[in-house]
């Protein structure tokens, strides 16, 4: 039987090409690329978008970035008969192949990257506040202080002051 590309970590660039057929071209110009593409051993369907850019700052080396969104059914339908496409990255809040290393797709979660984002704004917001507090204490603080602070900090920071 064969496996969901959904049910594997690192997806090689090979297996891609050997696998998914294009559908439908939606959309095709100098700097991108959108496609609706199917596993022809799964039956799963993708939006494969593309994009080429042109890195000046690297020695003018042209660069691909591609992406593979899962498709449901009904979406699949809509998008054969015309409708608008999943543009990249407003529609892609759910869990794509993207490039990874070593030529292959590894799967990305945007969803994750928000809660990730998340918790980095409240530790930046804890040591904040904890520096404020700290500094409006006034007069010289001792190592001793400093070391009392910086262990509290550590105590208290996102996300291992929730777990505790």
């Amino acid at each position: 039987m064969p496996v969901s590309f959904t049910q594997l970590r690192l997806v090689s660039q090979d297996e891609l090409n050997r696998r998914l057929e294009t559908v439908k071209v939606l959309q095709d110009n100098d700097t991108e690329m959108y496609r609706l593409a199917k596993d022809t051993e799964t039956g799963e369907h993708y939006v494969h978008y593309a994009v080429y850019h042109l890195n000046v700052a690297g020695g003018a080396v042209e660069e691909e970035y591609h992406h593979l969104l899962p498709l449901e059914h009904d979406d699949v339908i809509a998008l054969a008969l015309g409708a608008d496409l999943y543009v990249y990255p407003q529609h892609w809040a759910r869990a794509y192949l993207r490039n990874g290393p070593n030529g292959g797709f590894v799967w990305y979660d945007p969803a994750g990257a928000a809660a990730e984002e998340q918790t980095y704004d409240e530790a930046a917001a804890y040591i904040r506040e904890k520096l404020l507090t700290f500094r409006s204490q006034g007069g010289a603080h001792s190592e001793e202080d400093i070391k009392r602070l910086l262990d509290e900090m550590d105590k208290g920071l996102p996300p291992r002051g929730d777990a505790e």
